[in-house]
């Protein structure tokens, strides 16, 4: 699992616990990966992946990949800023680059992909285009079996998903949609 929320315990982390107790109760084992607790560059759009698939900044993106690669599935959750995911989730997209760049990269298992996006009132269907835009690059596409995204709008304080019961389930049940078989 994926937080790109920039506020500990703020929404993002909110639906992510949420979904973490409910593959935990699955018997799934879980990794969580706060971004705004690595260093994560920018991508330099230099190409030196194209040759092996790494990229040369000495950052966490490229263990970040790693757990990625290994996951049987991932939830991720981003906060939209301005209608758009925010940097920090972006960020982490751009980096995939080395996936693409190198003809002979290796993606890891193909795996179901749940998306968790909170904004304050962004349109729910062009926030969820937004997130099919990213999911069906063939570079990405290729390693998923199958993803689905959940929008939370009205979120004007970093604890409106904790406090919204109905939030909580909806990320649940994407949990829940990720564990099975």
């Amino acid at each position: 699992m994926i937080t790109s929320s920039p506020v500990a315990g703020g929404n993002g982390d909110a639906l992510i616990e949420a979904a973490k107790a409910e593959v935990e109760k699955a018997g799934a084992k879980v990794q969580i990966v706060h971004v705004r607790q690595k260093k994560i560059g920018f991508c330099h759009g230099c190409y030196a992946c194209e040759k092996n698939g790494v990229c040369i900044q000495k950052d966490d993106f490229m263990d970040i990949l790693r757990q990625i690669h290994e996951a049987d599935a991932i939830i991720a959750a981003a906060p939209i800023y301005y209608n758009c995911m925010a940097a920090q989730m972006i960020t982490l997209v751009n980096r995939l680059c080395c996936t693409f760049a190198c003809k002979t990269y290796q993606i890891g298992l193909k795996k179901k992909v749940g998306a968790f996006l909170t904004c304050t009132g962004s349109d729910v269907e062009e926030m969820k285009h937004h997130v099919w835009n990213i999911l069906t690059l063939p570079s990405v596409n290729r390693a998923i079996t199958a993803f689905q995204t959940e929008v939370f709008t009205r979120c004007g304080s970093h604890d409106t998903c904790r406090q919204t019961p109905e939030y909580l389930e909806r990320a649940r049940k994407i949990a829940q949609w990720a564990v099975e078989d």
